[in-house]
């Protein structure tokens, strides 16, 4: 007869619990989600601040024009890593709710478009850079532009 010890209960445990997407493992799902969102938003500083000092880009949230309009790359650098520090820092505090692991799934496909609409801008930009060349025109109200620090 088979006696259950820590040893033998993989075993044993049904297959359901095994899954990867195992109520068990949520918190691994949402630290490792918490990870990609931290590279993406460092990939996204990155970007922000090579556009930023390259000429100058659209950007479309208030908060972080008004932010860039300090003309700081350290303090938006410092404002983005706070959020996610706070926002990652809170979906590991509390992952092993499920209303987390949903949160955390939300912001990662946010993130994910985030980068497919990098692509787009980047793509656009040089086009827009190669017509617009030489021409004086007017900037839209939603362009910031930063000085090398």
């Amino acid at each position: 007869m088979s006696t259950f010890s820590p040893l033998n209960s993989y075993e044993i445990a049904p297959v359901a619990e095994r899954t990867l997407f195992s109520v068990a493992r949520r918190p691994t799902r949402v630290i490792a989600l918490c990870c990609f969102i931290i590279l993406v938003s460092l990939a996204d500083l990155h970007l922000t601040l090579s556009f930023l000092t390259s000429g100058g880009m659209a950007e479309g949230n208030p908060l972080a024009r008004y932010i860039m309009s300090f003309n700081c790359q350290w303090l938006l650098g410092a404002w983005k890593l706070m959020l996610t520090a706070l926002a990652c820092g809170t979906f590991i505090c509390l992952r092993t709710r499920l209303f987390v692991e949903v949160s955390v799934w939300a912001c990662a496909l946010v993130m994910v478009w985030l980068l497919i609409r990098w692509g787009f801008y980047a793509d656009y930009a040089a086009l827009a850079a190669e017509h617009f060349a030489g021409a004086n025109l007017v900037k839209p109200h939603d362009w910031v532009a930063m000085t090398q620090d």
